[in-house]
C-alpha cells in the first residue's frame, strides 16, 4: 500500500471518529483495503456507495410530504381560493399528506450521487456503480445543493442510520461544488490545509474521548483576565484544541496540520518549529499553571509531512512542552498505536520522567 492510498484511507478513519461513528464493519474494511483510490472523491464515492447500499436493504426512509393537486374527487383538504380561481368545473384543488420516499435526507443523498457522477473526480467504474443505486431514487426529487439547509436537519429514531451518510454528503457537496456560473459547476480539491487542520484537530480530540474514558477530554475556552478595570472586549478568546485531564494533572494539546512543520530559524542552517505555535502553547499552559507546579503539560502535535522525518522533543522552559509528530501517511494501526502510547505516557507521567532523565 503506497503513501497516497494510506493518506486517503486514513481520512476515512478520521471521519469515523469525528462523526462518532462505530468502527468499520469488517466487510467494508476489506473492500476499502483491496481498492486503490487516486483521490479523496473516489474514496468518498466508494463509502457513499457502501453506506447507501446498506440503507437500501433497510429501506429508504419515508415521511409525510404535503402535496397540492388538481383532482376530480376530494382528497384531504380543499383549497377554496385556488379552486375558485381555476374556474374549471368538476375539478378541485386539494392539499393532502402523502407518505413517500421523497424525504429531505433522501433528496440530499440523490444530489450527492448525481453531482459525483457529473464530476470529473471519480473513475468510470465508480460512476457506473453510483448510476445503479441512483435508480432506487427515481421517486426522489433532485434538489440544488446550494438550497440545502444543513442546520435544519434533525435526527431521531427513524433517520439515525442516515447521520453518517448525510455528514459525508455535506463534505462532498460543500467541497466539490465551489461555484456556479450560468448553471455550470466548477470543482475543487478536498485536501486543502485548512480542511485537514480542522479535521485533524477534531479527530485527535474524539480519539481520546473514545479510547480513554478515564480522561476528561474537552476544548477549553477562556478569556483574558480583566486587571484593574481595563477592558478585554476586543481580545480574542483563548481556546485549546484538546485538553486532557487525569487526576490532578492536565495535558494541553495543540494540533497542527501543515504542509511543512519546520521553518527557517535565525541561524542560516537551523530549522525550528513556528515561534507563534510555541508561544501559543506556552500561554495556554501558563494560564492553567501560573505557579509552574509542573501539573500542566503542553504538546504541539504536528501531522508529519512526507518531506520531513519524525520529531520527538521535550523541553522545560518553566513548563514542560512536548513537540511531537504523528505520521498520518502510515498504516492506520501505527497511527492508533502512537496515539494510545501518548495517552499511556500521560497516565504514567512519563513525559516529566523522560525530561528528568534527559
Amino acid at each position: 500500500m503506497n503513501n497516497v492510498d494510506d493518506k486517503i484511507k486514513n481520512v476515512y478513519y478520521m471521519l469515523c471518529y469525528v462523526f462518532r461513528s462505530e468502527t468499520l464493519e469488517k466487510k467494508n474494511e476489506s473492500i476499502l483495503e483491496t481498492e486503490t483510490f487516486d483521490n479523496i472523491y473516489n474514496l468518498f464515492a466508494e463509502i457513499l456507495y457502501i453506506l447507501v447500499k446498506k440503507q437500501l436493504k433497510q429501506g429508504l426512509m419515508k415521511e409525510y410530504i404535503n402535496l397540492e393537486e388538481e383532482m376530480r374527487l376530494v382528497k384531504g383538504k380543499i383549497n377554496l381560493t385556488k379552486t375558485i380561481n381555476k374556474n374549471v368545473k368538476s375539478v378541485v384543488v386539494c392539499e393532502y399528506d402523502d407518505y413517500n420516499v421523497n424525504s429531505y435526507v433522501n433528496r440530499i443523498i440523490k444530489a450527492s450521487i448525481f453531482w459525483l457522477i457529473k464530476s470529473n473526480k471519480i473513475g468510470v467504474n465508480m460512476k457506473s456503480k453510483l448510476k445503479k443505486i441512483l435508480l432506487y431514487f427515481s421517486d426522489v426529487e433532485l434538489m440544488e445543493p446550494k438550497s440545502i439547509r444543513w442546520d435544519q436537519i434533525k435526527y431521531n429514531r427513524n433517520n439515525l442510520s442516515y447521520k453518517f451518510i448525510i455528514h459525508l454528503c455535506y463534505l462532498i457537496l460543500n467541497k466539490l461544488l465551489v461555484s456556479n456560473t450560468a448553471g455550470k459547476y466548477s470543482f475543487n480539491e478536498f485536501l486543502d490545509d485548512q480542511s485537514m487542520n480542522d479535521l485533524y484537530e477534531r479527530f485527535v480530540r474524539e480519539y481520546y474521548k473514545k479510547h480513554f474514558k478515564q480522561f476528561k477530554t474537552s476544548a477549553k475556552k477562556s478569556r483574558w483576565d480583566d486587571i484593574a478595570g481595563y477592558s478585554n472586549d476586543y481580545l480574542p478568546e483563548l481556546r485549546t484544541d484538546i485538553t486532557l485531564e487525569y487526576d490532578d494533572r492536565m495535558l494541553i494539546i495543540d494540533t497542527k496540520f501543515y504542509s511543512e512543520v519546520l521553518r527557517s530559524g535565525y541561524m542560516s542552517n537551523s530549522r525550528v518549529v513556528s515561534r507563534d505555535n510555541f508561544n501559543q502553547i506556552f500561554v495556554y499552559v501558563d494560564r492553567q499553571d501560573p505557579q509552574k507546579t509542573g501539573r500542566v503539560l503542553g504538546m504541539l502535535l504536528y501531522a508529519q509531512t512526507v518531506n520531513e522525518g519524525p520529531i520527538n522533543f521535550i523541553t522545560n522552559v518553566g513548563h514542560i512542552i512536548v513537540i511531537q509528530t504523528l505520521d498520518m501517511n502510515s498504516e492506520w494501526g501505527e497511527i492508533d498505536h502512537s496515539l494510545k502510547e501518548l495517552g499511556i505516557k500521560f497516565i504514567n507521567n512519563d513525559f516529566i520522567q523522560n525530561e528528568v532523565d534527559a
